[in-house]
């Protein structure tokens, strides 16, 4: 196995992948920041078929902010830019790990704030959408959660013991379904009158609990191999 470059705190922290996923935490932040507002302002339950309850005006219209029609509204165009910012937040979640590989500039600091930031990214993501869809409940998010702890703990168990335990394709692909459904549910919530987003966001979200579950599951198997089957196991699975 590769040593990491043991560089400097200093270097480290100014290193470009570093510096990405630091970016990734301001973006974070602003699509959260955007998504509180949004809620904040309906401050209206979701109906049972998981449409937002836009307000209605007199007049027949339906306004959710400043009394704006509900698909040419500020909340709309919000809900829009939050999207904007999930997505560059996930680019740079791609291209810290791209260079980090292709310049050789793997850090400890990069090791640990690069999952932090994701985890943060889409487990915040998730929890802000809860309220605004009823498609999103709370069992779902405490399943992705209870995924993290369990495998940030058996990762910490296992390279205490000198094994390691790198991620694998079932991770990435619940990251990335992860991502995707996060994506479908904030453009649903700002256009709740889409059937197509409102079924892809359904569906999509589905697919990430099955990766969710599925690449807990394998996690728990490798980890089984690794450290407690000797050391004929000790290879990656």
């Amino acid at each position: 196995m590769k040593r990491r470059r043991r560089l400097p705190l200093r270097e480290q922290i100014t290193a470009l992948p570093n510096r990405l996923t630091a970016l990734r935490l301001v973006l974070a932040a602003g699509f959260f920041g955007l998504l509180i507002y949004c809620t904040q302002v309906l401050k209206l339950p979701v109906d049972a078929s998981g449409e937002l309850a836009w307000q209605r005006l007199r007049g027949g219209l339906f306004a959710a902010h400043a009394g704006l029609q509900a698909q040419d509204s500020l909340l709309t165009r919000l809900f829009d830019g939050a999207f904007a910012l999930f997505v560059l937040a996930a680019l740079t979640d791609v291209a810290d790990g791209y260079v980090a590989r292709r310049w050789k500039l793997e850090t400890d600091l990069g090791r640990i704030a690069d999952p932090f930031a994701d985890k943060v990214m889409t487990l915040g993501a998730f929890v802000l959408l809860m309220p605004l869809t009823v498609y999103l409940s709370g069992w779902m998010v405490v399943l992705m959660l209870a995924r993290e702890q369990l495998v940030t703990t058996i990762r910490g168990f296992a390279e205490s013991r000198g094994v390691p335990f790198p991620a694998n394709v079932w991770g990435k692909a619940k990251t990335a379904t992860q991502s995707v459904a996060i994506g479908a549910g904030i453009l649903y919530v700002g256009h709740p009158s889409s059937l197509w987003l409102r079924y892809s966001f359904v569906v999509l979200l589905w697919l990430a609990l099955g990766a969710t579950l599925v690449s807990g599951l394998v996690y728990v198997r490798n980890a089984s191999r690794l450290l407690f089957r000797g050391p004929a196991h000790d290879g990656a699975p």
